[in-house]
């Protein structure tokens, strides 16, 4: 495996930690800012929105580069993104920073898995991918609840300003370490009119839409679990960490059971059960909120059920490319992307809505109801698809 791989999970890393860790600080946040809580959430939203734009955006605008200078751009763009949130002094600044940041992260992931393949060639293109996906995954398993904790007992700042520091980590490791892959020997995206033509396809957008449902209901609920369960299931701040623990273990193992799932059930059906599990497990969210036995198993269920979708989302969206756009695959794969980081944004925003007018009970609620339209608006698909199956595609992906 080219050492370079492991430059890729590095920075993978630090993605994830960058995404997910203001979930467990927005009180910690909130009261550094001295702002409300919903609004520290927006930082939540901001961040995913910078990855919806790039991801299939970026990705078709850059069609023409060099890997190699893609990945130092994205990588550099993410780490001053995030030097500049650990240091904000005010929300508008935090929330721009954050911006920045999100745009890096959306067009690394659209490009790592397909160039760490290039790298390793074919018969190690499958490891590669795993090994790049796999920095995600530590992120979500270890460094999320590990740097919540950090953040609660020591500040938020230095917890983003080491992402940062990983992120110049991967930058130098990539410009020091890198080597043009080989060309792909496939005709997708030859041109940056081609790949922007394939993001606006309706019947791609449509089928993103599911994602982008599933994941606002999960995310609506998640993004302020740390004040649900602060304030309403009662445990204190600190013991947030070990439920992000537990949710992070649980979404790892979900991306490895979604995939196989998916290949036991078929795509199709997977998918319906897996945004079904969501909508009910959110439901429950809503309903045992003040039991923390109840809240731990559906916090680690939300986190299993959530992340065993990526695989089958990912095939439905990438064999609709196929049909309909079929030299468009990497676009395919970055409007998945933009999928997921759009239904975190939603969800972020919903959640605070619904937390500033009804209060923190009912995000679980709100996310429920999401998540049942996400599931309407796929049943809808497959009805008028007639049902068309899709091969599993693993990989974390966002």
């Amino acid at each position: 495996m080219p050492f370079v791989v492991y430059i890729f999970t590095l920075s993978a890393f630090a993605l994830g930690l960058a995404e997910f860790v203001p979930i467990g600080l927005t009180d910690v946040m909130a009261h550094n800012l001295n702002i409300d809580i919903e609004q520290v959430g927006s930082a939540v939203t901001t961040y995913a929105l910078g990855a919806t734009l790039a991801a299939p955006v970026l990705t078709a605008l850059t069609a023409g580069w060099s890997r190699k200078r893609v990945m130092l751009t994205t990588v550099l763009v993410f780490t001053v993104g995030s030097l500049a949130a650990a240091i904000a002094t005010n929300l508008s600044t935090l929330l721009i920073a954050r911006f920045v940041a999100g745009m890096g992260h959306g067009l690394f992931l659209a490009v790592a898995s397909s160039t760490a393949a290039r790298l390793a060639g074919p018969k190690k293109a499958g490891s590669a991918v795993a090994v790049v996906f796999g920095g995600f995954t530590i992120a979500m398993a270890v460094g999320v609840p590990v740097s919540t904790y950090l953040g609660g007992v020591i500040s938020w700042r230095p917890v983003l300003g080491a992402i940062g520091a990983f992120g110049a980590l991967g930058f130098l490791g990539l410009l020091l370490g890198m080597k043009e892959p080989p060309k792909a020997q496939s005709r997708e995206s030859d041109s940056v009119g081609q790949a922007l033509k394939a993001i606006f396809n309706p019947v791609l957008l449509f089928a993103a839409l599911v994602t982008v449902l599933g994941y606002a209901g999960s995310f609506t609920a998640y993004t302020y679990i740390a004040p649900l369960l602060t304030e309403v299931t009662h445990v204190s701040s600190h013991t947030v960490g070990i439920f992000m623990l537990v949710y992070g273990v649980l979404a790892a193992i979900g991306n490895v059971i979604g995939g196989k799932l998916s290949d036991r059930l078929g795509v199709n059906r997977a998918s319906v059960a897996l945004i079904a599990g969501i909508a009910i497990i959110t439901l429950g969210m809503w309903g045992f909120a003040s039991s923390a036995v109840a809240m731990g198993i559906l916090v680690a269920l939300l986190g299993m059920f959530t992340f065993a979708a990526v695989p089958a989302l990912q095939a439905r969206l990438i064999g609709i490319a196929e049909q309909h756009a079929p030299h468009a695959h990497s676009v395919a794969a970055g409007l998945n992307i933009a999928g997921f980081n759009s239904g975190i944004a939603l969800g972020s925003l919903v959640g605070g809505t619904t937390l500033g007018t009804l209060g923190v009970t009912y995000t679980g609620l709100a996310g429920a109801l999401i998540s049942a339209l996400g599931l309407v608006v796929l049943l809808v698909q497959l009805a008028r698809s007639g049902g068309v199956e899709y091969r599993a595609v693993s990989g974390v992906g966002h």
